[in-house]
């Protein structure tokens, strides 16, 4: 918080500032108008999921079974 924001209060608790914050799944900003961030989190949350079920991926599982797992 800089010298020139004024604090706001909700029931005697102070609102913390911050630079970001993820609502619905997407990253809000007031100082980042370019997108890259929010993009790359995507990105990587992506990666992140599948790699939760990479050995269900690759492993000699049947096909059909591999598509229900990636569906659901």
């Amino acid at each position: 918080m800089t010298e020139t924001d004024t604090p706001i209060y909700v029931t005697n608790t102070q609102i913390e500032n911050v630079e970001s914050y993820i609502y619905l799944g997407q990253r809000y900003s007031a100082r980042d108008k370019y997108q890259g961030n929010e993009i790359q989190r995507r990105i990587t949350a992506g990666w992140t999921a599948f790699a939760k079920h990479r050995d269900i991926f690759k492993g000699n599982i049947g096909t059909c079974l591999k598509r229900q797992i990636y569906n659901s």
